[in-house]
C-alpha cells in the first residue's frame, strides 16, 4: 500500500489513525456499523489535509489556518448530503466540528462559523488542500466499498465546499433537527467517535485491552470465608440465598432490580453476585459499580483486591477525581499515555466510581465525561447507597433508570437499606423481602430528646457517662465544623482518654490514618461532622447525633453496633442550638427536610428499635415525595429531550460551596517534598524547558500525594493574611505558619470565622 504523505499526528500518517479509528469503533459498537458513521470516522480530521496543518506537525506553529473542525464538518455534511445521509446530516456536521470541543459550547462554535473571518479562513484552507495526498489517503482508507468510490477530490468538488461555506447561514437550520433526535442514540455515536479518536491517538494502535468479567465463582469462594453463626451473620447468609433464588427463577425479561438491606448484610457482595449472572445470562460486558463517596469506594476496593483477588485494570479499574491514572494488564506494559486512555476510557470488566462520574457520563456536556457513554451500552450498572442522591433529582434519577435500560440495553441494580425510588419504576423485581430482614433487628435502640442543648450540656454529659462507662465506646456527630471542633476542645479539656476528630477541615492524610485507627479500637471517642455517616466502616456503643433529615440520622445509626457483636447500641438524637438559640441543623439542611423528620419523630416516642428506625425512613421518603419540588428534574429532562447541552450544565450532584477555597497545608516533611516536586514542573514549563502535556502527565502520578494536604475551607478574613502561591494559583499555608492557621487535633481552624461541613 503506498501512503499518503498526510499526517494526523507526529510521525502518524493519516490513514493509520482513521483506519485504527474505524477499527477500535468496530470493537466498540460491533463489526456492523452503520454506512453513515463511516463519514464522521474516516473523515473528522478531513482538515488535516491542508498545508497548515502539514506544516503544524512540523514545526509545532499552530495559526489560525492550522485549525481542522471547522472543515471537516463542512466536509462530512457535504459527503452525507452526497451519499444520501439526509437524516443525518446532524450527527455528520457535530461529530466533527465538536470532537475536540465540548457539546456544552455548541452556540459559541456556530456564532463563529458565521463570521466573515471564520469563511474567509476556510475558504484559503480549502484553497491549500492537498488534493493529490488525499486522493491517495481515502484509497487507503477501510471503509464501504460504494463510500469509497463517491469520495474524490476534483476542482468541482473544491467549488462546492466553498459554496457550502458561504451557506453557512443555512446551517443554522440543522440546530432544528435536534428536536427530531434522541439523546441517547446521539450521545452514543459521538462518545464512540471520541473514544476511539483518542484511543488510537493515545496508543498508537487499533485496539482495545480484553475486559475480563467477574465470575460468580470468585464470589462464592471468597464469601464462604465470611460465614460466622452471629445473628447479623446468619441473616447475611439468608439473603444471600433468598436473593440468588429470586433472580434464578424470575423472567429474564426483568431489567431493573432492588436490593434493601440494613447495614451490614452483605448488600455488596450478594449485588456483585447478580451482577455476574446478569453479564453471563445476557452477555452484557461490564459492570459499573457506583458509589456517592471515595471513603466506600476506598472501602469496596479493598473488598474486591484482597478478598475477590481482582488485581489487574481489566478485572477492576477504580475511577474518580483522585484515583491514580493507572493501567496494568497481566501480559502487556503500557507507558503512560496508553495507559491513560485505556484507563480513561473504561476498558475494564468491572468499573468502581463514584455518582459524579457516572451521572456526569451520562448527561455527557463534556467530552471527557461523553467519551465513556458508550461503555454504559451492554452493562449492569449497580447504584449503590442510593439515598445519597439528592431528593432534587430523583424524578431524573427514574427516568434515567427507564432510558437506560430501554435505549442502551443496561440493566440496573438499586441497592440500599431504604430505598426512595423503588417502588416509583415499572416492572422492578426486588430480590429479597426487606421486611424479613428489618424484623427484630434490634442492633440499637435511638433515643429522641428534641428539646433544645446547647454543646456544653453535651459535653458535659458524655463527660460523666465516660468516667462511669469505662467499657463502651462514643461517636459523636455534629452539623458544622465549628461546633464539632468546639465540642472536641472543651472535651479534651476535661477529660484525658483517647480521643480523636474527623471532619473536612482534616487534611485527607491524618483524616486517613484517623479513620485507620479507628477501626483498630484506638479511641474510646470520636467526634466528627457528617463526613463519617458517609459509609466509613467503623463500630461504635454509643452514638449521639445533631438533628438532621430522617435518612442522615439512619446512616448514623448505621455506625452503632454496626456488626451486632456487643449488646443492644444505643444511639442518642439531641438538638443543638448555639448560643443565639439558633439550631445548628437550620445552617446547612433544607428546611422541608428538618420539618418532614420533626413532624415524623414527633409522633414516634422517646425510644424506637432499629426496625422502626428503618420503616420510619420509608414513611419519610413518602412525605418526602409529597412536599418537594420537581422543578431542577424537570429542567434537566427538558434538556435532554431538546438536547440542550449547555442547560444540562445546570445539573449539581454536588451543590456548589462558592464560599469555600482550596487551601495547601505544608503539614509536613512529604507536603514539602510533593509541593515542591508541583512548583518545579511549573517552573520548568514557564522556562519553556518541557511541554504543558509533560506537566499534566507528571501531576497525574503526584495528584494523590498533593490532594492529601489540600483542604476546602471558608477563609473568611484569613484571605488577606494567608498568601496565594502564584505557581500554582492556590493558597498555601508554609509550615512556618501552620500553627497559625492550622491545629494538629482538629485541623484548619480560624478564631474569627465559622466553617461548616
Amino acid at each position: 500500500m503506498k501512503r499518503s504523505q498526510l499526517f494526523s499526528h507526529p510521525g502518524v500518517h493519516m490513514e493509520d489513525h482513521i483506519n485504527g479509528v474505524i477499527n477500535i469503533a468496530k470493537s466498540l459498537y460491533g463489526e456492523n456499523l452503520p454506512e453513515w458513521f463511516y463519514i464522521p470516522l474516516a473523515f473528522h480530521d478531513f482538515g488535516k489535509a491542508t498545508k497548515y496543518f502539514q506544516e503544524y506537525i512540523e514545526t509545532k506553529k499552530k495559526s489560525k489556518y492550522s485549525e481542522h473542525s471547522y472543515l471537516s464538518a463542512i466536509f462530512c455534511l457535504y459527503l452525507s448530503d452526497l451519499l444520501g445521509f439526509k437524516d443525518k446530516l446532524l450527527e455528520c456536521f457535530l461529530f466533527p466540528l465538536k470532537h475536540h470541543t465540548h457539546l456544552r459550547s455548541l452556540d459559541d462554535t456556530l456564532a463563529r462559523l458565521l463570521e466573515n473571518e471564520t469563511k474567509e479562513i476556510l475558504k484559503k484552507q480549502i484553497d491549500n488542500i492537498n488534493v493529490e495526498e488525499f486522493n491517495q489517503f481515502v484509497q487507503n482508507l477501510e471503509i464501504p466499498k460504494r463510500t469509497k468510490e463517491k469520495i474524490k477530490l476534483t476542482p468541482e468538488v473544491l467549488g462546492k465546499l466553498k459554496k457550502l461555506v458561504e451557506l453557512t447561514d443555512k446551517l443554522m437550520t440543522l440546530k432544528n433537527h435536534f428536536n427530531s433526535k434522541n439523546f441517547f442514540e446521539i450521545n452514543l455515536f459521538f462518545s464512540i467517535l471520541l473514544d476511539a479518536d483518542k484511543t488510537q491517538a493515545g496508543s498508537k494502535g487499533d485496539a482495545l485491552p480484553k475486559s475480563e468479567l467477574l465470575t460468580h465463582e470468585k464470589i462464592e469462594c471468597y464469601r464462604k470465608t465470611l460465614l460466622d453463626n452471629t445473628e447479623t451473620g446468619l441473616k447475611r447468609e439468608c439473603a444471600y440465598k433468598e436473593a440468588i433464588a429470586n433472580f434464578m427463577k424470575a423472567s429474564q425479561d426483568h431489567r431493573i432490580f432492588t436490593l434493601n438491606l440494613p447495614t451490614g448484610m452483605g448488600k455488596t457482595l450478594t449485588g456483585l453476585a447478580i451482577a455476574s449472572e446478569l453479564a453471563k445470562q445476557h452477555g452484557l460486558k461490564r459492570i459499573i459499580y457506583s458509589l456517592p463517596f471515595l471513603s466506600i469506594i476506598d472501602q469496596t476496593e479493598m473488598v474486591l483486591r484482597k478478598g475477590l483477588g481482582l488485581e489487574s485494570s481489566t478485572e477492576l479499574l477504580v475511577h474518580h477525581h483522585l484515583s491514580e491514572v493507572c493501567f496494568d494488564e497481566k501480559d502487556a506494559e503500557y507507558d503512560f499515555e496508553t495507559s491513560r486512555v485505556f484507563y480513561e476510557g473504561w476498558n475494564s470488566g468491572l468499573i468502581l466510581t463514584t455518582f459524579y462520574q457516572l451521572f456526569y457520563t451520562i448527561l455527557g456536556f463534556e467530552n471527557s465525561y461523553l467519551r465513556r457513554f458508550n461503555k454504559l451500552r451492554d452493562s449492569v450498572i449497580i447504584l449503590d447507597e442510593l439515598q445519597a442522591i439528592p431528593h432534587r433529582y430523583w424524578a431524573f434519577l427514574e427516568s434515567m433508570i427507564q432510558e437506560l435500560t430501554d435505549k442502551l440495553n443496561c440493566r440496573i441494580i438499586l441497592m440500599t437499606a431504604t430505598n426512595p425510588i423503588g417502588n416509583r419504576l415499572n416492572k422492578v423485581l426486588h430480590l429479597v423481602d426487606k421486611s424479613k430482614y428489618r424484623e427484630g433487628l434490634n442492633r440499637y435502640k435511638v433515643f429522641i430528646d428534641l428539646n433544645e442543648k446547647t454543646i456544653d450540656d453535651i459535653v458535659n454529659e458524655i463527660k460523666e457517662r465516660v468516667e462511669k462507662e469505662k467499657d463502651k465506646s462514643f461517636l459523636v456527630i455534629l452539623n458544622t465544623i465549628s461546633s464539632s471542633q468546639y465540642f472536641f476542645k472543651k472535651l479534651k479539656e476535661l477529660i484525658d482518654i483517647p480521643m480523636t476528630y474527623i471532619s473536612t477541615a482534616v487534611v485527607p492524610a491524618q483524616r486517613k490514618e484517623r479513620i485507620n485507627k479507628i477501626k483498630e479500637g484506638e479511641y474510646r471517642i470520636v467526634v466528627s461532622t457528617q463526613v463519617v455517616e458517609a459509609g466509613v466502616d467503623v463500630d461504635f456503643d454509643v452514638v449521639y447525633r445533631d438533628f438532621a433529615p430522617l435518612d442522615s440520622i439512619n446512616q448514623s445509626a448505621g455506625r452503632c453496633n454496626r456488626h451486632g457483636r456487643n449488646n443492644i447500641g444505643e444511639v442518642r438524637l439531641i438538638k443543638l442550638v448555639d448560643d443565639k438559640k439558633r439550631p445548628y441543623a437550620n445552617r446547612i439542611y433544607d428546611i422541608v427536610l428538618l420539618s418532614t423528620t420533626q413532624d415524623i419523630l414527633s409522633q414516634a416516642g422517646e425510644c424506637i428499635t432499629e426496625e422502626k428506625l428503618l420503616n420510619l425512613v420509608d414513611k419519610y421518603y413518602e412525605e418526602l415525595y409529597g412536599r418537594i419540588s420537581n422543578d431542577h428534574s424537570k429542567e434537566i429532562l427538558e434538556a435532554i429531550e431538546k438536547l440542550d447541552y449547555k442547560e444540562l450544565t445546570k445539573f449539581k450532584l454536588i451543590e456548589e460551596e462558592v464560599y469555600k477555597t482550596q487551601v495547601f497545608i505544608e503539614l509536613d516533611g512529604k507536603a514539602m517534598e510533593v509541593l515542591n516536586k508541583v512548583k518545579q514542573l511549573i517552573g520548568k514549563r514557564r522556562n519553556k524547558e518541557i511541554e504543558l502535556w509533560d506537566v499534566k502527565r507528571e501531576f497525574e502520578k503526584i495528584k494523590v500525594d498533593f490532594y492529601s494536604y489540600v483542604v476546602s475551607v471558608a477563609l473568611g478574613k484569613a484571605k488577606d493574611c494567608i498568601p496565594v502561591d502564584e505557581d500554582i494559583g492556590m493558597y498555601v499555608i508554609r509550615k512556618d505558619y501552620v500553627e497559625l492557621y492550622y491545629d494538629y487535633d482538629i485541623g484548619f481552624s480560624l478564631k474569627d470565622g465559622e466553617l461548616i461541613w
